[in-house]
This record gives structure tokens, sequence and C-alpha cells, in this order.
């Protein structure tokens, strides 16, 4: 594992490819830069939320409990910095991309089975995704992040009604020097 696996706010997309061995790699997709990584795009997926202190089944559980039981579900990589990525296809399938959507400015058709992503930066990639299927995916990842935006407000509301006392402050001469 490398720095470089680690994904930040800047990473775009990984994309599936194979060395020169035949072994499956990512080519992972900065908004600037894009380099190999020897693991597989989900294995670097999970890698990654598991740095973050989750997994790919946790964040596809916590996907399941809010929007109900899909397929390709979106997931929520990192809530704190809004990071929700959808898989191109099963998360199981070698050929599957995973993007992230904050990163994503525009889609165009093709043809029937092929959708033309355009990104923040100007960067296009085409995936084997009809257009009504990406606009589905990302409408739930978009759904995703919402639901668990409502969510977290809630929490916070819950969290400010809590009375907060001072710390009692009267007994700390006794901890003073008395030299």
């Amino acid at each position: 594992m490398q720095n470089d696996d680690i994904m930040s706010g800047e990473t775009m997309l990984y994309m599936p490819e194979y060395d020169a061995y035949g072994n499956l790699c990512t080519r992972v997709i900065e908004r600037d830069y894009q380099y190999i990584s020897k693991l597989s795009p989900t294995k670097l997926m999970d890698y990654n939320l598991r740095y973050f202190g989750s997994s790919l089944r946790g964040a596809f559980d916590g996907s399941k409990m809010i929007l109900g039981k899909l397929n390709k579900n979106p997931i929520v990589v990192h809530e704190g910095s809004d990071i929700v990525w959808f898989p191109s296809k099963s998360p199981l399938h070698p050929e599957c991309i995973w993007l992230a959507v904050h990163h994503i400015e525009d889609y165009q058709v093709v043809d029937k089975k092929s959708t033309k992503i355009v990104f923040m930066n100007g960067k296009d990639i085409i995936v084997d995704l009809s257009v009504r299927s990406f606009e589905y995916r990302i409408q739930r990842a978009f759904l995703l992040k919402d639901k668990l935006e409502k969510r977290t407000k809630h929490l916070l509301v819950q969290h400010d009604r809590v009375k907060v006392y001072p710390r009692m402050t009267s007994h700390s001469s006794k901890y003073e020097d008395k030299a």
C-alpha cells in the first residue's frame, strides 16, 4: 500500500485496468493527477473505507439501512466531507468503475448502453452504463446524501438541547502550590 492509495477530496474515480501480467489493478484518477494502484477497484475502496473507520460491507449496510435494499447502492466514504461514491456495476464485477458524485458535472448519451460522464475539471469518460441507469444511480447517491444530512442535523439538534453544566472551579485552590 502506498500513501497514494488513500483517497482525498480530489479523487474522481477508480477505473479497473489490467497490468502486463494480467492482474486487476486500479487507475486512480484525481482532478490533476492519476496513477495505478496494485489493488483492484473494489479492494481499493474497501481499503479506503477501513482507513476512514468503516468497511465496504459496513458502507453498504448503512446505505441499505437508509435507502432500502437495492443493487449497486451508493456509499458514503467520508460523511464529514460529503464524499459519496457509487459503482457502475456490481462491485464484485471486475469491470466495476467507482465514481465520486461530487466531481460529476454533466453526462450525455453515447448510445443505448453507454454514457459519457463529464467531470468538474473538464475530463470525461465513457462508461458501459445506460443513461437511465446512470441517472438512477446518481439520484440514489444524492438521496443517500440528503437523508444522511437530515439524520445528522436531527442528531445535532438533539445534542443542542442537552444542558451543559460548567465545571466547578471552587476547589481549584487546594491544588495550588503554597510555597
